[in-house]
């Protein structure tokens, strides 16, 4: 997976979205600054499915970028990349007490997005 557009693509050809996001972390993890600008650079296609994935693909983008200290690129702030409605989504299947949890340790760029998972959900093994 080179390229968050590529891995928009996959997942619309229906390609489970936990391996793509896991490959593209593989690969964004393992290149250099010059590379990982390239693989960001480029919006997601919009998705054919639950609408918190575009959201959260420019909430990872933006928080890459930052943890990188690479800045991050202008479409990640486009309005289609934020939740609609206002409703926020919680990571997994989070139960009352686990997103007590998410609201206080979700990063900023996905609490932004109104999106609220673990401050290590881009972390790999």
């Amino acid at each position: 997976m080179r390229t968050i557009l590529e891995l928009s693509r996959r997942l619309n050809e229906g390609q489970p979205f936990p391996i793509l996001l896991g490959d593209f972390l593989d690969e964004f993890y393992r290149s250099d600054d010059s590379k990982r600008l390239a693989m960001i650079e480029a919006a997601p296609e919009p998705i054919d499915g639950p609408e918190h994935l575009g959201p959260f693909l420019a909430a990872a983008v933006h928080k890459l970028a930052n943890d990188h200290r690479l800045r991050p690129p202008d479409w990640a702030f486009e309005a289609r990349f934020f939740l609609p409605g206002g409703q926020p989504y919680f990571g997994g299947r989070a139960t009352k007490g686990l997103r007590a949890c998410y609201l206080r340790e979700s990063p900023g760029e996905f609490a932004h997005r109104n999106i609220f998972v673990s401050h290590n959900c881009l972390s790999r093994a």
